[in-house]
């Protein structure tokens, strides 16, 4: 018979937990919207990068908005006395992959590198992969803490398969990189460096939902077997 997370808790307590999941959505429609950029980049389309990075923002707001009420309903939870300490690094880790997210478009729109990298970057396959990386990892977070709170034993693969996913991010991002030093004398050195920036604010998506992926094997080690 499967573990049941989800069935330890009552009122309330269920009720943040469900908030999590919840939460979860945010996170992963607030990464999905990379994809956008990329298009809107490869179809010469710059200028709705600002109109993007509004709906990055807005959606990352009220993930913070989220994230501060679903803590405060974990620290006031009598049962998660045990749990407390490992749910809210969780949701501190969730909440870092809509901070990236947000992070590695405001760097592409503050910055403003030439459009002839940004076109020559988004167009390496392997940025396709990449960014395809960040959001499967969100999504895989998301389904793993479904499979979570209902039948403990069924995330485990999942949350192996974000860790998967982290480490094939880490070699197209070398990919990637090398890639674009390769042509550095067609760019400008600054460019260079601040499109290299925000291939590594990105990096630190899939980062965070391997962390996050990590205290949910915690917890499942330590609690429950």
């Amino acid at each position: 018979m499967p573990f049941r997370f989800i069935e330890l808790f009552y009122g309330r307590e269920k009720k943040a937990i469900d908030s999590i999941e919840e939460y979860l959505v945010k996170i992963a429609d607030t990464v999905k919207y990379l994809e956008d950029v990329s298009n809107a980049i490869k179809n010469g389309r710059v200028g709705e990068i600002d109109k993007i990075y509004e709906k990055i923002d807005a959606l990352e707001t009220e993930a913070d908005n989220m994230r501060r009420m679903i803590s405060e309903e974990l620290c006031r939870g009598t049962f998660f006395a045990h749990l407390r300490e490992d749910l809210l690094n969780l949701i501190e880790e969730i909440d870092n992959i809509a901070d990236y997210t947000k992070d590695s478009v405001k760097q592409l729109m503050m910055t403003a590198p030439s459009y002839d990298l940004l076109y020559f970057m988004f167009s390496i396959p392997e940025m396709d992969k990449y960014i395809n990386s960040c959001i499967d990892a969100s999504r895989k977070l998301l389904e793993s803490f479904r499979k979570f709170k209902h039948d403990v034993e069924k995330a485990k693969p999942l949350l192996q398969e974000i860790e998967d996913i982290e480490e094939e991010a880490d070699e197209l991002k070398t990919t990637i990189i090398k890639a674009i030093f390769r042509e550095a004398d067609r760019f400008r050195v600054l460019d260079i460096m601040q499109v290299k920036e925000m291939i590594d604010i990105m990096d630190n998506i899939c980062d965070s939902a391997e962390d996050a992926s990590d205290i949910l094997f915690q917890i499942i080690a330590q609690r429950y077997g």
